[in-house]
């Protein structure tokens, strides 16, 4: 970022200048930055001394710097909000959805704007958005649906957005070091998509599969899904040996590092999260394997019996993390789609004491004896949600802003996570999700077919 104004102040120049390093020298250049922003009254030095926090490379210095420009600078403020509705990282977005809902004139100004980005990142038609319907699955869908509905209720806006709404757009390995430790075998077997038979369908669960039974080839999955000290090992990896491993459509200055590495709530044993489904697929090739299809992941977590959940028919509170851990009640207690959303829209990400848990749930194994398939993290596929085709991106000339609202771009991700309720919790419910997303809600874990079996 360069600016024309002349004494730019230093704090501004230092924090420009940061790209990594440990946690407290972030957050002191980050103090000295935000106090520099509230002292400078020359607007057009404030504008470009925002503008270096909000198109930074960390996302909590981007998130920072968009709550001082909603603060300091309203007429900078809906521009911001529209950049960080852009950002693949959905703790950034969520504060500018909070933003735009909360503050009347960030909605007068930023209205327009806004609400072309919203709908195009729900996907979703406005009578949906008005029956809250659709795959709203993060506390950052939920801000996104309230906000969206906030601006829908302007006639004048909505009418003037509408009428102009676009249609939405239709590596070499290295030698393997791939182990089959940690990994179950799951034999080949037939699937049986759907509601089990004589069992009602909750609202989580999709409805009927165009093809209600498919035959899925042996493979292995990972026993539990992948760690925070896996995944930091595997970025720690390429920082020294570049980026030798990865899907060659990634977006451009990509570097791996998960959005929650300085969130101490995410300790190591916990399921990695804040990655794209490009960061886990560079993983899986690291490691010689890859993401499991959305059918084995439902073959594994369902078995030969086809089961609701992968220890069985009935819901198991202590056996799944999901949002009754978080706030302290039984599990059991009836929560349709509206009263979630509602509970979602309501949550801080910042705020909360706790978000994932420690991965290898005892309890809540399948019948092949793979663990936490079900809650904790929501976990990436490599099939494309809409039609169940294998995702095969070819993205990399557009700009990771422009995937949200393009239905090709969008991955199922399958088994609920800590922000979902019992309804989301089974082996059967599924949502889709941009490819570029990165949410402290979406963790992943890895497959080998079986004739990639190392030779014993």
């Amino acid at each position: 970022m360069t600016t024309t104004t002349e004494h730019v102040p230093t704090a501004v120049l230092h924090l420009a200048a940061w790209a990594q390093g440990p946690a407290a020298e972030r957050d002191a250049l980050l103090e000295a930055y935000l106090s520099t922003l509230e002292q400078l009254a020359d607007p057009q030095l404030l504008a470009e001394s925002l503008a270096v926090g909000l198109l930074h490379d960390t996302p909590e210095i981007r998130r920072q710097a968009l709550a001082a420009a909603v603060r300091l600078a309203p007429d900078l403020a809906a521009e911001a909000v529209g950049w960080a509705l852009a950002d693949p990282d959905e703790s950034v977005r969520g504060p500018a959805l909070a933003s735009l809902a909360a503050t009347p004139a960030l909605r007068a100004a930023g209205g327009p704007s806004a609400l072309h980005a919203l709908l195009a990142v729900l996907g979703r038609s406005p009578d949906q958005i008005a029956a809250g319907a659709g795959n709203y699955i993060t506390v950052a869908d939920a801000q996104a649906l309230a906000s969206a509905r906030t601006l829908l209720a302007d006639p004048e806006l909505a009418e003037a957005v509408l009428a102009e709404l676009p249609v939405p757009l239709s590596a070499d390995r290295l030698p393997s070091r791939l182990s089959l430790q940690g990994m179950r075998h799951i034999p080949a077997g037939r699937l049986r998509r759907g509601t089990p038979p004589g069992q009602e369908p909750s609202w989580g669960e999709p409805g009927e599969a165009a093809v209600p039974e498919v035959t899925v080839e042996g493979f292995y999955l990972d026993t539990c899904p992948v760690t925070n000290d896996a995944y930091d090992a595997f970025v720690a990896d390429v920082g020294e040996q570049g980026h030798l491993w990865c899907h060659p459509d990634e977006p451009r200055n990509t570097d791996h590092t998960r959005s929650t590495a300085d969130d101490p709530r995410c300790a190591g044993d916990h399921p990695a999260t804040g990655v794209s489904w490009y960061d886990a697929v560079a993983y899986a090739a690291w490691c010689g394997k890859r993401l499991p299809t959305e059918d084995e992941w439902e073959r594994a977590a369902r078995g030969d019996e086809h089961r609701r959940h992968p220890w069985g028919a009935q819901f198991r509170p202590e056996a799944v993390r999901g949002l009754h851990s978080l706030l302290g009640w039984d599990g059991n207690t009836g929560l349709d789609r509206a009263a979630w959303l509602r509970r979602l829209n309501d949550l801080s990400l910042a705020h909360l004491p706790a978000l994932t848990g420690a991965v290898n749930l005892p309890g809540g194994e399948s019948p092949f004896g793979v663990r936490d398939l079900c809650g904790n993290v929501w976990e990436w596929t490599s099939t494309r949600f809409l039609d169940g085709l294998p995702l095969q991106p070819r993205f990399a000339a557009m700009d990771p802003g422009d995937l949200w609202g393009e239905w090709s771009a969008e991955v199922s991700v399958r088994g609920g996570a800590w922000s979902s309720p019992p309804a989301l919790l089974t082996a059967l419910s599924r949502a889709g999700k941009t490819l570029v997303t990165k949410s402290p809600e979406i963790g992943f874990r890895c497959a080998v077919s079986e004739s990639e079996e190392p030779a014993r």
